[in-house]
C-alpha cells in the first residue's frame, strides 16, 4: 500500500551552518561602522522613555557596572521625577534613581566593558534573525533539546558558524547573555521597528 502522506524533509543542519557561517564576517563588516556608542545611549533613552524596554535588564547592566546604563537611567529617572508617565517601569527607573544617588556615576573602567562588545552582539543578534527567517526555526531552544541534539535553534546554528569563523560562544551563554539579555533586546527591538535588509549598508 502507497502512502500518501509525503516524506520526511529532515533539516540539513550542515548546510544550515554553511549558509550562518557565510554571512558572519558580512555582518561583522556591516555592523562596525553602522552602530555607535552615541546610537546605543540615544536608543537606550528612547527605549526607556516610552516604555518600549524591560526596564529590569537595563537596571540589572547599571547594577554590573555598565556606564551606559547607569546614564541613561539617571537621564530618563530625572525626568520622571518631574513628569511621571504612570507606567510599572517608572517605579523601578526612579528607584534606581535613589539609589545611583548615594554614588557618583560609574565611569568607564579599564579592560572589555559591556559596550566594546555591542557592535558584535548586535551582529549576533542579527544573524539570529536572518536563520530564522530562512530556516523557519525558532530563535531559542530548550536544555532537552540542546542535550539531544534536535530541532536547532538560531541560536545554536550561529552559535557553530561564529566558531568557524574563530568566535568561540556556546549556545547557552550566547542564548541567555546576548539573546535573551539586553543587547538582544534592543536588536529585536529595533527589528521589529525597520526591515531587517535595512541594516545592511552598501
Amino acid at each position: 500500500m502507497t502512502s500518501i502522506l509525503a516524506p520526511l524533509v529532515t533539516f540539513d543542519e550542515k548546510r544550515a551552518v554553511n549558509r550562518v557561517a557565510i554571512k558572519v564576517a558580512l555582518v561583522h563588516h556591516q555592523l562596525s561602522t553602522q552602530f555607535s556608542r552615541e546610537w546605543l545611549e540615544r536608543t537606550l533613552r528612547q527605549y526607556l522613555r516610552g516604555g518600549l524596554i524591560t526596564v529590569i535588564k537595563v537596571v540589572e547592566a547599571a547594577d554590573a557596572g555598565d556606564e551606559i546604563a547607569d546614564m541613561a537611567l539617571r537621564e530618563v529617572g530625572a525626568e520622571l521625577l518631574e513628569q511621571p508617565s504612570g507606567r510599572t517601569g517608572d517605579f523601578q527607573i526612579i528607584a534606581y534613581l535613589q539609589r545611583a544617588a548615594l554614588r557618583a556615576p560609574h565611569k568607564r573602567g579599564r579592560g572589555a566593558q559591556w559596550y566594546d562588545d555591542w557592535s558584535r552582539n548586535f551582529g549576533i543578534c542579527l544573524l539570529i534573525e536572518l536563520a530564522c527567517k530562512e530556516f523557519g526555526i525558532s530563535p531559542t531552544r530548550n536544555r532537552e533539546s540542546t542535550r539531544a541534539k534536535r530541532n536547532p535553534s538560531g541560536c545554536s546554528l550561529v552559535a557553530a558558524a561564529l566558531k568557524r569563523n574563530g568566535i568561540h560562544l556556546d549556545e547557552r551563554s550566547l542564548q541567555q547573555n546576548i539573546w535573551f539579555g539586553l543587547p538582544g533586546e534592543l536588536a529585536r527591538r529595533a527589528f521589529a521597528e525597520r526591515p531587517i535588509e535595512s541594516f545592511f549598508v552598501s
